[in-house]
């Protein structure tokens, strides 16, 4: 039997490390994606730009699991996602700000691969963390 806990944890190490095609590897071509942006198409490609644009604009990204954990062809993951706002993210230029965003996720196995995905992420923080949504202490004077 495998051992999917430790496949997202392969994933992991390889996109922390900037290896996105790693990272992929662990998606079934026709995977389907729930719970990212909007603008994000719900397809592997779609989501393979999102990951290349998250690691374009956040230098050091780190996916940290805080908890993961596996049962029967489930594997769900509470991470928080750190980083540095180095680049163009989510068409807002580079502020140089730290990035701190937690999520939870949920990975539905077929065949030792990922077939479907579903993504809840922190959306405001990360937003709010890298200038798009003004603060009132970024706005008052």
């Amino acid at each position: 039997m495998t051992d999917n806990a430790a496949i997202v944890r392969q994933a992991l190490e390889a996109l922390n490390s900037g290896d996105l095609e790693g990272y992929m590897s662990m998606y079934l071509p026709e995977c389907q994606f729930v719970g990212y942006p909007a603008d994000v198409q719900p397809t592997y490609e779609g989501v393979k730009a999102f990951y290349a644009e998250l690691l374009s604009g956040v230098g050091g990204l780190h996916i940290e699991p805080i908890d993961l954990f596996a049962a029967g062809q489930r594997v769900v993951v509470r991470y928080v996602m750190t980083g540095d706002h180095n680049g163009e993210l989510l068409g807002q230029p580079r502020t140089g700000h730290a990035i701190a965003v937690e999520g939870l996720t949920i990975l539905y196995f077929q065949d030792d691969k990922v077939g479907f995905r579903v993504n809840q992420a922190d959306t405001m923080a990360l937003l709010t963390q890298i200038g798009i949504i003004a603060t009132p202490s970024s706005t008052s004077g």
